[in-house]
């Protein structure tokens, strides 16, 4: 345990394998092995098809992750599994001092995501958990310039995430997703609660509308949310995975190669002296405080940022706070914040109230 720890400060390329191989998990492994700052040795999946990924990746493929951070000399670990196995694969990764990078969510419920940080504490291990959009530019500009004032005090946002996903996804290995923990409050709108908390700061209540009127799964294939943010402002939510759509992070942002590319704008801030749109980043405000109101003209200002792999800034993010240079963007403490906003409009959709967050108002939104 207190081995991997020291070799992770004194190492310059430090060592790491995945455990998981599915959509995400094939994506971290494909950059990881991309990436100078580490190696990535070894790949596990209890599917063994996706061997021919390892074997792609030219990395040594195992069926039991157990097996796999016995054997190897590892530093630290992407897991990318199915939420409800964050975890025990997560506490199992600990006891055997490895750093972890774990997808979003943290884990399926707050009891589990609250074993997992006991864990990574008790082990003296880093716990990272993969909200990547924070690793986006254009998330990171938005942010800034809400927080700084630039469109004044926020009033209200909106946020669409529509988009339709193919058959094959709820098929076969990943059937999962048609049961509790697999719809796409916990999978989708996940990221958009963790986007508003991180660029506007801290949601203080919540009311939910969820319907699986499309696909008639256990599991909800749309939702509408209402929530209200510390400082009074309002905000919206509609996604749906179940209607083709050009209004998605995924699609507009060109972030995930995997998506048909959109030019449209998936969210908008309202704020008292300006209006935002995003992902283009478009500016809307009056250009004289003298000559303001619905009678005269708006002048728009496009605030340019460049591309970049968020998959791959995280990963670097990762190396770097296994080394120790860094602290976790998104701590396990952070997360969990997230998924508690995320738990709570659940919770709304089924009970058909408004729920309160608690804990959320001493929060900063993710500052790290």
């Amino acid at each position: 345990m207190q081995k991997h720890f020291e070799k992770s400060r004194r190492t310059q390329i430090v060592r790491i394998a995945c455990i998981g191989l599915g959509m995400i998990g094939k994506v971290h492994a494909e950059v990881a092995k991309q990436l100078d700052e580490c190696d990535l040795l070894a790949a596990c999946d209890a599917n063994e098809s996706t061997k021919r990924i390892a074997d792609n990746l030219g990395v040594t493929f195992y069926a039991d992750y157990r097996e796999m951070i016995e054997k190897e000399e590892l530093d630290g670990v992407i897991i990318a599994v199915p939420n409800e196995f964050h975890a025990p694969v997560g506490s199992a990764c600990a006891r055997n001092g490895l750093h972890m990078l774990i997808e979003k969510p943290i884990a399926a419920s707050i009891a589990d995501a609250d074993i997992l940080i006991n864990k990574a504490s008790e082990n003296n291990v880093s716990l990272l958990v993969g909200h990547h959009r924070r690793f986006n530019p254009c998330v990171e500009s938005a942010r800034n310039m809400i927080r700084g004032g630039q469109i004044g005090k926020l009033v209200g946002l909106s946020i669409l995430w529509t988009i339709f996903k193919p058959t094959d996804y709820f098929q076969g290995p990943f059937s999962w997703r048609k049961s509790k923990g697999g719809g796409t409050v916990l999978i989708n709108l996940i990221h958009e609660i963790d986007n508003i908390r991180y660029i506007c700061g801290e949601i203080t209540r919540v009311h939910a509308e969820i319907s699986n009127k499309v696909r008639k799964f256990p599991v909800e294939d749309s939702a509408s949310v209402s929530l209200r943010l510390e400082d009074g402002a309002l905000g919206s939510i509609f996604i749906s995975d179940c209607t083709p759509s050009l209004w998605s992070y995924e699609a507009t942002t060109g972030e995930n190669p995997y998506f048909f590319h959109s030019s449209e704008n998936c969210y908008h801030f309202f704020g008292t002296e300006a209006s935002l749109e995003f992902p283009k980043l478009r500016k809307v405000y009056y250009p004289s405080g003298e000559k303001s109101g619905w009678q005269y003209p708006v002048l728009t200002e496009e605030i340019p940022t460049g591309p970049v792999d968020s998959y791959r800034e995280q990963l670097g993010h990762f190396c770097r706070v296994i080394r120790g240079e860094e602290i976790p963007r998104t701590s396990g403490e952070d997360a969990k914040k997230t998924l508690e906003v995320t738990m709570a409009v659940l919770e709304s959709g089924e009970t058909g109230q408004p729920i309160p967050i608690k804990n959320q108002s001493d929060g900063t939104g993710g500052d790290y």
